[in-house]
């Protein structure tokens, strides 16, 4: 499925292809991925964050859909080294209650200067770049919908700073976190505020870029 608008170029891409895209990922790309089972999240996620630490990058990944003890494990059955990584400061994996809704609350201009640290420091301790992922199941669980609207925005206009971006979406936690009657118009919000849609299906991903 791929939704866009603003007279957008779409291609209909193999998994093959679609991974292929995330390890070319530049610095200001934000990207919303949507994914259908934990096995694609895996897989597209994990390629991405490779690539980047394969090139000298820092990379952070904010877990909510999973735990991190479960990200953890998870990564390090996909083949990276995980205590390793971490030890050096490559590899930073934080919990959603860490990073976006730190006592209950959610402040945007908070996660945003977080992800401005988080850049500063990568750079200062000689690292190419900063690749971030963001699991985005907890806004659903909390019930803070529209503040993540407003976050995604934010972070678009915000991503002059010179990092990449994937935030993931379990198709069916989005599904069910909104209203039947306003569905379309949260996918349509979350679309809008992302350069690119990545979709994985159990069979086929496809992939649209906003031009």
């Amino acid at each position: 499925m791929i939704v866009a608008q603003n007279n957008p170029r779409r291609e209909v891409l193999s998994k093959k292809k679609i991974l292929e895209f995330v390890r070319e990922m530049k610095a200001r790309d934000h990207v919303i991925f949507f994914y259908t089972n934990q096995a694609d999240k895996h897989q597209v996620l994990f390629t991405y964050l490779k690539a980047g630490l394969d090139a000298g990058e820092s990379v952070v990944y904010v877990a909510s859909d999973e735990s991190p003890k479960e990200t953890r494990e998870a990564m390090n059955d996909f083949g990276l080294e995980v205590k390793h990584l971490e030890k050096k400061g490559a590899l930073r994996i934080v919990d959603y209650r860490d990073w976006y809704i730190i006592g209950g609350e959610f402040n945007i201009q908070r996660t945003i200067s977080s992800w401005k640290k988080a850049l500063n420091e990568a750079m200062a301790r000689g690292f190419a770049g900063l690749r971030v992922a963001g699991e985005m199941a907890c806004f659903f669980r909390h019930n803070m919908i529209n503040e993540l609207v407003l976050y995604e925005r934010a972070l678009h206009r915000e991503l002059e700073i010179p990092l990449a971006a994937i935030c993931a979406y379990d198709d069916a936690v989005v599904l069910r976190g909104a209203e039947e009657e306003r569905y379309l118009k949260l996918y349509l919000d979350l679309i809008t505020a992302h350069s690119t849609i990545l979709f994985a299906g159990p069979q086929e991903g496809g992939m649209g870029r906003v031009v």
